[in-house]
């Protein structure tokens, strides 16, 4: 199987699919089925703490694209101490964990139905409280799915970069998931702490 520098158009598309089905598409279908945004975050009562974090994720995200597109069009980078893949890693593995990552993350989104944001609105109405689909089996399956396939588009240029900022990312996503739960916590109440009690945060 070619490799990332043999074929970068095919890595780079699937790895904008993450952006362009996980964050635009999934806009688009919430609006066609609901008739409204899902984007809390650009609301006026948007969760300042959550919005700065999500700042955080878009500056690490934009480092984590440069190391990937380094490795894909750079040949100096990956002799660099920093661009040098640290491990020998076949392009396949990580293929395998960011298609099952994307379709798991997509999977989850649209099996909220209009219970899916993005965001924290502190001003919405109270908050529907989802439990089906892959909610049943774990709090936070969107996160975890698309963290599972950052890890496998990661795999394809295992450098010092690469990898630490999938690992920055990876802290980014739990503080945004903390403060969801204390959100939800707030405005749900004991259904909310039943549903933590019987379902983990993560797997």
């Amino acid at each position: 199987m070619m490799g990332l520098r043999e074929a970068p158009g095919v890595y780079l598309g699937f790895i904008s699919l993450h952006v362009l089905a996980g964050h635009l598409g999934a806009s688009l279908v919430h609006r066609l089925r609901f008739g409204r945004s899902p984007l809390a975050y650009r609301s006026a009562a948007a969760d300042s703490a959550h919005t700065r974090v999500t700042r955080r994720i878009s500056g690490v995200s934009l480092l984590w694209a440069g190391s990937v597109l380094a490795a894909a069009f750079w040949p100096a980078w990956s002799v660099m101490a920093w661009g040098r893949p640290l491990l020998p890693i076949p392009p396949l593995a990580g293929w395998v964990l960011g298609v099952v990552g994307l379709m798991g993350m997509l999977w989850a989104q649209y099996g909220m139905g209009p219970a899916f944001r993005i965001g924290v609105d502190a001003g919405e109405a109270r908050p529907e409280l989802h439990e089906g689909g892959l909610h049943r089996y774990s709090r936070n399956p969107i996160y975890m799915f698309s963290y599972l396939y950052l890890v496998g588009a990661s795999l394809w240029a295992p450098s010092v970069v690469t990898l630490g900022a999938c690992a920055a990312l990876g802290g980014l996503f739990h503080q945004l998931v903390l403060q969801e739960e204390r959100f939800l916590a707030d405005r749900l109440g004991e259904p909310y702490a039943r549903y933590c009690q019987r379902v983990p945060r993560y797997f």
